[in-house]
Protein backbone atom coordinates (compact mmCIF):
# COMPACT_ATOMS: atom_id res chain seq x y z
CA UNK A 1 0.00 0.00 0.00
CA UNK A 2 1.45 3.16 -0.84
CA UNK A 3 -0.29 6.42 0.23
CA UNK A 4 1.69 9.93 -0.60
CA UNK A 5 0.40 13.41 -0.37
CA UNK A 6 3.89 14.95 -0.71
CA UNK A 7 5.00 15.74 -4.34
CA UNK A 8 8.78 15.15 -4.11
CA UNK A 9 11.63 17.34 -4.98
CA UNK A 10 15.49 18.47 -4.20
CA UNK A 11 14.36 20.81 -1.64
CA UNK A 12 17.63 22.62 -2.60
CA UNK A 13 16.93 21.82 -6.42
CA UNK A 14 13.45 24.30 -5.82
CA UNK A 15 13.19 28.06 -6.82
CA UNK A 16 13.79 29.81 -3.63
CA UNK A 17 10.82 31.99 -2.71
CA UNK A 18 11.64 35.31 -0.81
CA UNK A 19 9.57 37.03 1.48
CA UNK A 20 7.87 40.06 -0.17
CA UNK A 21 7.21 38.22 -3.54
CA UNK A 22 4.85 35.73 -3.77
CA UNK A 23 4.95 34.10 -0.23
CA UNK A 24 3.00 36.04 2.63
CA UNK A 25 3.41 37.83 5.81
CA UNK A 26 3.79 34.91 7.99
CA UNK A 27 0.61 33.25 10.31
CA UNK A 28 0.01 35.89 12.95
CA UNK A 29 -2.51 33.36 14.73
CA UNK A 30 -0.26 31.28 15.21
CA UNK A 31 2.01 33.76 16.55
CA UNK A 32 -0.77 34.82 18.72
CA UNK A 33 -1.61 30.79 20.43
CA UNK A 34 2.30 30.67 20.93
CA UNK A 35 2.18 33.48 22.74
CA UNK A 36 -0.79 33.11 25.21
CA UNK A 37 0.87 29.04 26.08
CA UNK A 38 4.03 30.97 26.62
CA UNK A 39 2.16 33.72 28.79
CA UNK A 40 0.12 31.07 30.79
CA UNK A 41 3.04 29.31 31.28
CA UNK A 42 5.17 31.88 32.93
CA UNK A 43 1.87 32.31 35.13
CA UNK A 44 1.65 28.66 35.94
CA UNK A 45 5.20 28.32 36.69
CA UNK A 46 4.99 30.64 39.22
CA UNK A 47 2.03 29.64 40.88
CA UNK A 48 3.03 25.96 41.10
CA UNK A 49 6.75 26.40 42.47
CA UNK A 50 6.72 29.34 44.47
CA UNK A 51 6.33 27.19 47.48
CA UNK A 52 8.68 24.81 46.65
CA UNK A 53 11.25 27.78 45.65
CA UNK A 54 10.99 29.27 48.44
CA UNK A 55 11.33 26.25 51.00
CA UNK A 56 14.49 24.81 48.75
CA UNK A 57 16.31 28.15 47.69
CA UNK A 58 14.20 30.83 50.40
CA UNK A 59 13.28 32.61 46.73
CA UNK A 60 9.45 32.50 45.47
CA UNK A 61 10.57 32.93 42.11
CA UNK A 62 13.84 31.36 41.24
CA UNK A 63 12.09 28.98 38.59
CA UNK A 64 9.92 31.69 37.03
CA UNK A 65 13.59 33.94 36.82
CA UNK A 66 14.57 31.09 35.31
CA UNK A 67 12.06 30.18 32.81
CA UNK A 68 12.04 33.86 31.96
CA UNK A 69 15.03 33.63 30.88
CA UNK A 70 14.73 30.46 29.04
CA UNK A 71 11.54 31.87 27.14
CA UNK A 72 13.21 35.16 26.14
CA UNK A 73 16.36 32.85 24.78
CA UNK A 74 13.18 30.64 23.00
CA UNK A 75 12.12 33.80 21.80
CA UNK A 76 15.40 34.91 20.14
CA UNK A 77 15.87 31.46 18.48
CA UNK A 78 12.25 31.98 17.27
CA UNK A 79 13.46 35.18 15.57
CA UNK A 80 16.81 34.25 14.20
CA UNK A 81 14.50 31.20 12.02
CA UNK A 82 11.96 33.29 10.84
CA UNK A 83 14.24 35.21 9.24
CA UNK A 84 16.15 32.35 7.43
CA UNK A 85 15.18 30.51 4.29
CA UNK A 86 13.82 27.41 5.94
CA UNK A 87 15.47 25.65 3.17
CA UNK A 88 18.60 26.06 4.56
CA UNK A 89 18.15 23.80 7.04
CA UNK A 90 18.50 20.95 4.70
CA UNK A 91 21.85 21.73 3.71
CA UNK A 92 23.18 21.50 7.49
CA UNK A 93 21.90 17.87 7.58
CA UNK A 94 25.38 16.52 8.12
CA UNK A 95 26.60 19.03 10.56
CA UNK A 96 23.56 19.16 12.87
CA UNK A 97 23.99 14.37 12.55
CA UNK A 98 27.58 14.83 14.24
CA UNK A 99 26.28 17.77 17.12
CA UNK A 100 23.28 15.73 18.02
CA UNK A 101 25.17 12.56 18.04
CA UNK A 102 28.08 13.35 19.81
CA UNK A 103 25.86 14.74 22.56
CA UNK A 104 23.93 11.39 23.23
CA UNK A 105 26.99 9.54 23.08
CA UNK A 106 28.23 12.41 26.03
CA UNK A 107 24.89 12.44 28.09
CA UNK A 108 25.43 8.23 28.25
CA UNK A 109 28.93 8.26 29.77
CA UNK A 110 29.20 11.79 31.19
CA UNK A 111 25.63 12.94 32.00
CA UNK A 112 24.29 13.60 35.46
CA UNK A 113 22.45 10.25 36.85
CA UNK A 114 19.05 11.00 38.39
CA UNK A 115 17.31 8.00 39.66
CA UNK A 116 19.41 5.76 37.55
CA UNK A 117 18.68 7.78 34.23
CA UNK A 118 21.45 9.80 32.76
CA UNK A 119 18.92 12.02 30.78
CA UNK A 120 20.89 15.39 31.09
CA UNK A 121 24.41 17.41 30.31
CA UNK A 122 25.90 19.80 32.33
CA UNK A 123 27.76 22.52 31.49
CA UNK A 124 28.81 24.84 34.22
CA UNK A 125 26.02 25.76 36.30
CA UNK A 126 23.41 24.71 33.12
CA UNK A 127 21.94 21.68 32.37
CA UNK A 128 19.88 20.43 29.29
CA UNK A 129 18.59 17.50 27.76
CA UNK A 130 19.84 16.59 24.19
CA UNK A 131 17.14 14.18 23.05
CA UNK A 132 14.89 17.03 23.32
CA UNK A 133 17.03 18.53 20.37
CA UNK A 134 17.39 15.03 18.94
CA UNK A 135 13.15 15.30 18.19
CA UNK A 136 13.46 18.35 16.35
CA UNK A 137 16.55 17.01 14.44
CA UNK A 138 14.13 14.22 13.39
CA UNK A 139 11.81 15.83 11.78
CA UNK A 140 14.56 18.09 9.81
CA UNK A 141 16.64 14.88 8.69
CA UNK A 142 12.98 13.16 7.90
CA UNK A 143 11.73 16.19 5.75
CA UNK A 144 15.34 16.54 3.83
CA UNK A 145 15.04 12.70 2.84
CA UNK A 146 11.33 12.67 2.16
CA UNK A 147 11.74 15.69 -0.22
CA UNK A 148 14.66 13.89 -1.78
CA UNK A 149 14.10 10.06 -2.19
CA UNK A 150 10.34 10.23 -0.80
CA UNK A 151 9.60 7.75 -4.61
CA UNK A 152 11.62 5.48 -3.37
CA UNK A 153 9.97 4.80 -0.02
CA UNK A 154 7.77 2.25 -0.76
CA UNK A 155 10.85 0.12 -1.42
CA UNK A 156 12.39 -1.00 1.84
CA UNK A 157 16.26 -1.80 1.24
CA UNK A 158 16.19 1.30 -1.38
CA UNK A 159 14.26 3.52 0.22
CA UNK A 160 13.47 2.87 4.20
CA UNK A 161 16.59 1.39 4.73
CA UNK A 162 18.71 4.22 5.00
CA UNK A 163 16.68 6.23 7.20
CA UNK A 164 15.63 3.68 9.26
CA UNK A 165 19.78 3.25 10.37
CA UNK A 166 20.35 6.46 10.92
CA UNK A 167 16.92 7.27 13.07
CA UNK A 168 17.31 3.94 14.91
CA UNK A 169 20.85 4.56 16.33
CA UNK A 170 19.54 7.94 17.26
CA UNK A 171 16.75 6.17 19.43
CA UNK A 172 19.05 3.50 20.67
CA UNK A 173 21.17 6.25 21.32
CA UNK A 174 17.90 7.69 23.96
CA UNK A 175 16.65 4.22 24.95
CA UNK A 176 19.58 3.33 26.49
CA UNK A 177 19.69 6.22 28.73
CA UNK A 178 16.90 4.63 29.70
CA UNK A 179 14.44 7.75 28.40
CA UNK A 180 11.58 5.27 26.65
CA UNK A 181 8.93 8.23 26.34
CA UNK A 182 10.90 10.24 24.54
CA UNK A 183 11.81 6.86 22.19
CA UNK A 184 8.55 6.00 21.34
CA UNK A 185 7.74 9.53 20.63
CA UNK A 186 10.57 9.53 18.08
CA UNK A 187 9.14 6.13 16.72
CA UNK A 188 5.44 7.73 16.14
CA UNK A 189 6.56 10.69 14.53
CA UNK A 190 8.85 8.74 12.29
CA UNK A 191 5.77 6.27 11.69
CA UNK A 192 3.49 9.14 10.87
CA UNK A 193 5.95 10.66 8.56
CA UNK A 194 7.24 8.60 6.19
CA UNK A 195 3.76 7.08 6.17
CA UNK A 196 2.76 10.75 4.75
CA UNK A 197 6.12 10.44 2.63
CA UNK A 198 4.89 7.28 0.74
CA UNK A 199 6.06 4.63 2.76
CA UNK A 200 3.91 1.30 2.58
CA UNK A 201 2.14 0.70 5.47
CA UNK A 202 2.70 -3.01 5.60
CA UNK A 203 6.79 -2.06 5.98
CA UNK A 204 6.12 0.68 8.72
CA UNK A 205 3.16 -2.00 10.70
CA UNK A 206 6.00 -4.41 10.82
CA UNK A 207 8.94 -2.21 11.87
CA UNK A 208 6.23 -1.12 14.73
CA UNK A 209 6.28 -4.37 15.70
CA UNK A 210 10.28 -4.18 15.97
CA UNK A 211 9.50 -1.51 19.13
CA UNK A 212 7.33 -4.32 21.56
CA UNK A 213 11.13 -6.34 22.31
CA UNK A 214 12.50 -3.23 23.11
CA UNK A 215 9.24 -2.08 25.15
CA UNK A 216 9.59 -5.56 27.15
CA UNK A 217 12.73 -5.27 28.01
CA UNK A 218 11.83 -1.94 29.54
CA UNK A 219 9.61 -3.22 31.45
CA UNK A 220 11.46 -6.02 32.88
CA UNK A 221 14.74 -4.45 33.40
CA UNK A 222 13.13 -0.76 35.02
CA UNK A 223 10.89 -2.01 37.42
CA UNK A 224 9.87 1.59 38.28
CA UNK A 225 8.41 1.24 34.43
CA UNK A 226 6.43 -2.09 35.53
CA UNK A 227 4.83 -0.28 38.13
CA UNK A 228 3.69 2.36 36.65
CA UNK A 229 2.03 0.46 33.93
CA UNK A 230 0.72 -1.43 37.27
CA UNK A 231 -0.76 1.14 38.74
CA UNK A 232 -2.11 2.47 35.38
CA UNK A 233 -3.99 -1.20 34.70
CA UNK A 234 -5.90 -0.46 38.42
CA UNK A 235 -4.73 2.50 40.54
CA UNK A 236 -6.50 1.66 43.64
CA UNK A 237 -5.99 -2.06 44.07
CA UNK A 238 -1.75 -1.08 44.92
CA UNK A 239 -0.23 0.35 47.68
CA UNK A 240 -1.26 3.86 48.15
CA UNK A 241 2.04 5.38 48.08
CA UNK A 242 2.32 3.34 44.57
CA UNK A 243 -0.36 5.23 42.66
CA UNK A 244 0.05 8.55 45.00
CA UNK A 245 1.21 10.67 42.15
CA UNK A 246 -2.14 9.92 40.00
CA UNK A 247 -4.00 9.79 43.15
CA UNK A 248 -3.42 13.60 43.67
CA UNK A 249 -3.56 14.15 40.12
CA UNK A 250 -7.26 13.57 40.55
CA UNK A 251 -8.14 15.46 43.63
CA UNK A 252 -6.30 18.83 41.47
CA UNK A 253 -8.50 18.16 38.92
CA UNK A 254 -11.64 17.14 40.32
CA UNK A 255 -11.65 19.50 43.27
CA UNK A 256 -11.16 22.39 40.37
CA UNK A 257 -15.39 22.33 39.37
CA UNK A 258 -15.83 24.28 36.35
CA UNK A 259 -14.40 27.54 37.20
CA UNK A 260 -11.23 26.80 40.00
CA UNK A 261 -10.52 28.09 43.07
CA UNK A 262 -8.54 31.23 41.45
CA UNK A 263 -5.33 31.63 40.25
CA UNK A 264 -2.20 30.49 43.53
CA UNK A 265 -5.41 28.83 45.27
CA UNK A 266 -4.44 25.33 44.92
CA UNK A 267 -3.48 23.38 47.64
CA UNK A 268 -2.07 20.32 45.81
CA UNK A 269 0.93 21.99 45.01
CA UNK A 270 1.97 22.26 48.74
CA UNK A 271 3.78 19.37 48.78
CA UNK A 272 1.06 17.11 47.82
CA UNK A 273 1.27 16.69 43.75
CA UNK A 274 5.21 15.72 42.98
CA UNK A 275 6.46 17.88 40.19
CA UNK A 276 3.48 20.10 40.05
CA UNK A 277 5.40 22.80 37.57
CA UNK A 278 6.79 20.40 35.38
CA UNK A 279 5.22 17.03 34.82
CA UNK A 280 1.60 17.79 36.21
CA UNK A 281 1.32 21.48 35.73
CA UNK A 282 -1.90 20.63 33.76
CA UNK A 283 -3.89 19.47 37.30
CA UNK A 284 -2.83 22.25 39.32
CA UNK A 285 -4.13 24.34 36.26
CA UNK A 286 -7.72 22.27 36.26
CA UNK A 287 -7.59 23.28 40.53
CA UNK A 288 -7.14 26.50 39.99
CA UNK A 289 -8.73 27.51 36.56
CA UNK A 290 -11.21 24.84 36.55
CA UNK A 291 -12.88 23.13 33.55
CA UNK A 292 -12.51 26.47 31.69
CA UNK A 293 -8.94 26.56 31.77
CA UNK A 294 -8.03 23.18 31.13
CA UNK A 295 -10.75 23.10 28.13
CA UNK A 296 -9.04 26.80 27.28
CA UNK A 297 -5.10 24.52 26.70
CA UNK A 298 -6.77 22.40 24.83
CA UNK A 299 -8.42 24.92 22.79
CA UNK A 300 -5.10 26.21 22.31
CA UNK A 301 -3.21 23.21 21.06
CA UNK A 302 -6.32 21.87 19.01
CA UNK A 303 -5.72 25.33 17.07
CA UNK A 304 -2.07 25.15 16.98
CA UNK A 305 -2.81 21.57 15.43
CA UNK A 306 -5.33 23.25 12.78
CA UNK A 307 -3.06 25.95 11.61
CA UNK A 308 0.12 23.51 11.03
CA UNK A 309 -2.75 21.21 9.05
CA UNK A 310 -3.65 24.68 7.33
CA UNK A 311 0.21 25.21 6.64
CA UNK A 312 1.21 22.68 5.53
CA UNK A 313 -1.67 22.15 2.91
CA UNK A 314 -1.02 25.28 1.51
CA UNK A 315 2.80 24.73 0.99
CA UNK A 316 3.73 24.27 -2.60
CA UNK A 317 7.49 22.90 -1.30
CA UNK A 318 7.64 19.21 -0.17
CA UNK A 319 10.43 20.07 2.21
CA UNK A 320 8.31 22.81 3.97
CA UNK A 321 5.18 20.30 3.83
CA UNK A 322 6.72 17.53 5.92
CA UNK A 323 8.97 20.37 8.09
CA UNK A 324 4.92 21.75 8.87
CA UNK A 325 3.42 18.42 9.44
CA UNK A 326 6.41 17.89 11.77
CA UNK A 327 7.00 20.35 14.01
CA UNK A 328 3.23 20.64 14.19
CA UNK A 329 3.23 17.17 15.96
CA UNK A 330 6.39 17.35 18.23
CA UNK A 331 4.50 20.61 19.64
CA UNK A 332 1.03 19.02 19.76
CA UNK A 333 1.34 15.48 19.99
CA UNK A 334 3.61 15.59 23.74
CA UNK A 335 0.79 17.79 24.87
CA UNK A 336 -1.77 15.43 24.17
CA UNK A 337 0.04 12.85 25.74
CA UNK A 338 0.88 14.86 29.47
CA UNK A 339 -2.64 15.38 29.46
CA UNK A 340 -3.23 11.82 29.09
CA UNK A 341 -0.82 10.99 31.82
CA UNK A 342 -2.70 13.20 34.49
CA UNK A 343 -5.64 12.26 33.70
CA UNK A 344 -4.74 8.21 33.57
CA UNK A 345 -5.79 8.05 30.06
CA UNK A 346 -1.75 6.70 29.53
CA UNK A 347 0.35 5.25 31.67
CA UNK A 348 2.59 7.56 34.11
CA UNK A 349 5.23 9.42 31.74
CA UNK A 350 7.93 12.82 32.59
CA UNK A 351 6.71 14.31 29.38
CA UNK A 352 6.62 18.18 29.67
CA UNK A 353 3.48 20.22 28.76
CA UNK A 354 4.92 22.51 25.57
CA UNK A 355 5.55 26.00 26.26
CA UNK A 356 4.09 25.64 29.78
CA UNK A 357 5.67 23.27 31.90
CA UNK A 358 8.99 24.33 33.93
CA UNK A 359 12.51 23.36 31.41
CA UNK A 360 14.81 24.83 29.17
CA UNK A 361 15.71 22.12 27.17
CA UNK A 362 11.80 21.44 25.89
CA UNK A 363 10.80 25.20 26.14
CA UNK A 364 13.74 26.51 23.63
CA UNK A 365 12.62 23.56 21.53
CA UNK A 366 9.50 24.18 20.84
CA UNK A 367 9.82 27.80 19.98
CA UNK A 368 12.46 26.36 17.18
CA UNK A 369 9.96 24.53 15.99
CA UNK A 370 7.27 27.19 16.20
CA UNK A 371 10.12 29.63 14.26
CA UNK A 372 10.54 27.28 11.60
CA UNK A 373 6.71 26.81 10.77
CA UNK A 374 5.92 30.31 11.18
CA UNK A 375 8.55 30.54 8.32
CA UNK A 376 7.20 28.05 6.60
CA UNK A 377 4.05 29.72 6.75
CA UNK A 378 5.30 32.51 5.24
CA UNK A 379 5.86 30.85 2.12
CA UNK A 380 2.55 30.14 1.63
CA UNK A 381 1.23 31.56 -1.71
CA UNK A 382 -0.85 34.36 -1.61
CA UNK A 383 -4.50 33.79 -3.13
CA UNK A 384 -5.18 36.93 -4.18
CA UNK A 385 -9.63 37.71 -4.73
CA UNK A 386 -10.86 38.11 -8.55
CA UNK A 387 -11.87 41.51 -7.73
CA UNK A 388 -8.67 42.63 -5.96
CA UNK A 389 -6.67 41.50 -9.24
CA UNK A 390 -9.27 43.79 -11.26
CA UNK A 391 -8.44 46.26 -9.35
CA UNK A 392 -4.52 46.16 -9.24
CA UNK A 393 -5.23 46.08 -13.26
CA UNK A 394 -6.92 49.32 -13.05
CA UNK A 395 -4.46 50.97 -11.21
CA UNK A 396 -1.47 49.94 -13.31
CA UNK A 397 -3.39 51.04 -16.67
CA UNK A 398 -3.88 54.20 -15.16
CA UNK A 399 -0.21 54.49 -14.03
Amino acid sequence: MKTSTVVHSHPTKKKVQRKGSEGGRGDRGLFVIIFFLSFLGLVMVYSTSSALAWKNYADSAYFLKRQIIWTLLGVGIFSFLIQMDYRRLSEWIIPMAGIIFALLLCVNFFGVDVNGARRWLKIGTVSFQPSEFAKLFTVIYLAHYIAKKGEHLSEFFRGLWPVLLILGLLSFLIWIEPDLGTTLTIAIITVILLFIGGASLRHLAWLSSLAVPFVIFSLIHFPYMLQRVKTYIDPMADHPAKSFQINQSYIALGSGGPFGKGLGEGLQKLFFLPQPHTDFIFSVIGEELGLVGTAGVIILFLSLLWKGARIAQGIEDPFGQILAIGTTLLMVMPALMNMGVVTELLPTKGLALPFISYGGSSLLMNWAAAGILYRVSEDIPVRRSAKKDKILHMEGAHA
